[in-house]
């Protein structure tokens, strides 16, 4: 699997989280990976992702997912290998992880499915010469149709903002809850499988296409929210 880096996208953000879906089925597949760079990505389109920017918003609970654990429990609260958190988003001289210093990726955790609903991992991998900061939430998106073309709405946030200062070769992750295609009305939700996700490193308005199979509403969810995603330094 593979990333791309996209042209600046701005967009507005959502705070509504909506868990605990209860069908099964949406054909996610076990993992990714991301890079920067290469070619056969969908290309940015027009499409405006409304989280591009981080919030400090919380809403409902944290979604079930664990390494070690079924996804019956909460995730913990870890920003990565070497990584460190904190509980302010001062930074002092360390600067924002720019997206050219990121691989981004996708992967599922030991457990990473419950009822109605699958778990992965978004991580952000330090591959600059100096440490940077990550402060709050990704913006996640499907995005298909061969051309970067945005699917339905981007995730909503759930729990508290983190931020996570990241030494080269380090990295976080931050929790990603897909709802199941199959728990919407077929005529509204429009089901269709996705090429993968657009991701926006949190305060970053540009992106990277993470390629993943999976089934996505591209109409409306009639208010349940299908993406549900928690701050950088959330794991499970």
């Amino acid at each position: 699997m593979s990333t791309r880096r996209l042209r600046p996208v701005l967009a507005a953000t959502a705070l509504v989280a909506a868990l605990g879906l209860t069908a099964c089925g949406n054909g996610l597949e076990s993992s990714g990976s991301a890079s920067t760079g290469l070619s056969g990505s969908p290309s940015e389109t027009s499409s405006a992702d409304p989280s591009a920017s981080p919030s400090t918003s919380s809403t409902g609970s944290t979604p079930s997912s664990s390494a070690t654990s079924t996804g019956g429990s909460s995730p913990t609260t870890s920003s990565g290998s070497g990584a460190s958190t904190t509980s302010t988003s001062s930074t002092g001289r360390v600067g924002r992880c720019p997206i050219g210093s990121l691989d981004v990726g996708v992967r599922s955790p030991s457990g990473g499915a419950a009822a109605g609903s699958t778990y992965l991992l978004i991580s952000f991998r330090n591959t600059g010469s100096r440490s940077c900061v990550l402060d709050g939430f990704p913006g996640v998106s499907f995005v298909g149709k061969g051309d970067g073309t945005q699917l339905g709405a981007a995730a909503e946030r759930t729990g508290t903002a983190r931020t996570v200062t990241l030494a080269p070769g380090r990295s976080t992750t931050s929790l990603l809850q897909v709802a199941n295609a199959g728990n919407y009305p077929q005529r509204s939700c429009a089901p269709t499988t996705a090429d993968g996700f657009r991701v926006y490193p949190p305060g970053s308005t540009e992106a990277a296409f993470v390629e993943q199979s999976v089934q996505a509403c591209q109409g409306s969810t009639g208010g349940s929210p299908q993406l549900v995603v928690s701050s950088v330094g959330t794991s499970g």
